[in-house]
């Protein structure tokens, strides 16, 4: 089994930045809160993602998981200039939403394409911009993120959801007091917190 997944990851670089810890002690919570979804047959012949528990009501994805959510008959809700995407769909979490800092470490967690959920620590290093996405605000962190794990949930060191994984930017990115090879880039909650309220008719980080 160890050397089929690693046949599987070395075929997989080329689509990731790095290759996430697939063996990682992920929190039970966090864990039952990170769903795969796909169509077709996972790995060989289909297009897979990660979801993210929200609240009580609602999932969230990536908007480029777009293909994969057409097709599951729920409620979809697309952000109209940001990679992120509500999906209505009833569950329970223990997480809240929250914050980060630039220096502060995040998690981001996912299924990476033919893995199982899989894990990866980086620090938040500030926003970015993402050919493709020029009126979305994204952030950058020193993660790693592999195909399939676009959707899937960035938390802070308290455990709270603070995002959905985008990918990375290939190339150097400089920020004003470092750079970084190939950062990983998350959608920040709340830098779309308005059209998450307008949807939900939630206030997840009050009045803004």
């Amino acid at each position: 089994m160890y050397r089929f997944l690693l046949l599987i990851t070395l075929a997989l670089t080329g689509c990731a930045n790095g290759l996430p810890n697939v063996t990682a002690d992920i929190e039970d919570d966090i864990e039952h809160d990170n769903e795969k979804i796909f169509v077709g047959i996972p790995f060989l012949l289909g297009l897979e993602g990660s979801v993210a528990r929200l609240d009580d009501e609602w999932l969230v994805t990536a908007a480029h998981n777009k293909p994969i959510l057409e097709l599951t008959g729920k409620d979809v809700f697309y952000h109209p200039t940001c990679d992120i995407a509500l999906i209505k769909n009833h569950g329970h979490t223990e997480h809240d939403v929250g914050l980060v800092f630039p220096g502060q470490i995040v998690t981001h967690i996912g299924y990476p394409l033919g893995l199982p959920i899989s894990s990866s620590e980086g620090e938040y290093v500030g926003d970015v911009k993402v050919y493709g996405w020029d009126k979305c605000q994204m952030s950058g962190t020193t993660g790693v993120i592999m195909v399939g794990m676009s959707g899937g949930g960035v938390y802070n060191q308290a455990g709270e959801l603070i995002g959905v994984n985008h990918g990375f930017v290939s190339g150097n990115v400089k920020w004003p007091k470092r750079a970084i090879d190939s950062p990983a880039v998350f959608v920040s909650l709340y830098a779309v917190r308005d059209w998450l309220s307008s949807i939900t008719g939630r206030e997840y980080f009050g009045k803004s």
